[in-house]
């Protein structure tokens, strides 16, 4: 089964699908891929709306497109990209935010010097509130701080998500690849927002990690998914 676990299709919502007929196109082209699932992850600032609002505005965004969704489309699950913010940490209401039908909830951590503070707190959101975390495309933040200091997020009890995007240039491709080695990355996703921008396809990205590292890691990657969707314990993911 193949899983993309970083959308923005829904429309009208963020910086992703501009209208309806942007969503169905990327979904139509999604299927055409061979995704089987796609999470709407919209955007969530902690600062700028309620998670009521929020979630008010998501399901809308999903109800407009739901009587044009085809059975050749992928199954759409709903969630969120959730910016940490300091003020997120000790809001127990962000278990609203996790992916439906899990308590995986999708963090993207601030374009910023990565420090001690992030580490407390992301351990904060696994460790007390007991939410599973899934890193957003981990390689992007190797643009603003030390391999080391990611490292010290990665070794929390989270797992690491890719940007299909990313393995399609040569320096984020390498550290998309250090990544993997170093046991960082379980699963990927498009993150695909506008089709205008040119996003690198789920099968496109599927297609170099298979070149790099052997169907195995790809059959991996299905797995982890997989058992992320069953809700299944951290233990049990990263084996």
């Amino acid at each position: 089964m193949t899983i993309d676990f970083h959308s923005h299709i829904l429309p009208g919502i963020d910086d992703g699908a501009k209208d309806i007929d942007e969503s169905i196109e990327i979904l139509d082209r999604m299927g055409e891929d061979g995704v089987d699932v796609v999470v709407a992850t919209p955007h969530f600032y902690c600062t700028k709306q309620s998670i009521d609002r929020f979630i008010e505005k998501r399901n809308a965004a999903f109800e407009s497109i739901r009587p044009y969704l085809k059975p050749s489309h992928p199954k759409i699950l709903l969630g969120a990209e959730v910016l940490y913010h300091d003020s997120l940490v000790r809001n127990d209401d962000i278990e609203r935010l996790t992916m439906q039908g899990t308590n995986f909830i999708l963090l993207e951590m601030p374009y910023t010097e990565l420090t001690e503070k992030h580490v407390e707190g992301v351990d904060y959101i696994v460790s007390d509130l007991r939410i599973k975390v899934l890193v957003a495309h981990i390689e992007r933040y190797l643009n603003f701080t030390g391999y080391e200091s990611l490292c010290d997020i990665m070794e929390l009890d989270v797992l690491g998500q890719i940007n299909a995007e990313s393995l399609a240039h040569f320096k984020s491709r390498k550290n998309c690849f250090k990544l993997v080695k170093d046991g960082y990355v379980q699963v990927m996703g498009t993150d695909m927002h506008r089709i205008e921008r040119g996003y690198a396809s789920y099968g496109e990205g599927a297609k170099i990690l298979r070149k790099k590292f052997g169907e195995e890691f790809i059959r991996e990657m299905e797995s982890n998914g997989i058992k992320m969707l069953k809700d299944r314990p951290f233990e049990e993911i990263i084996g």
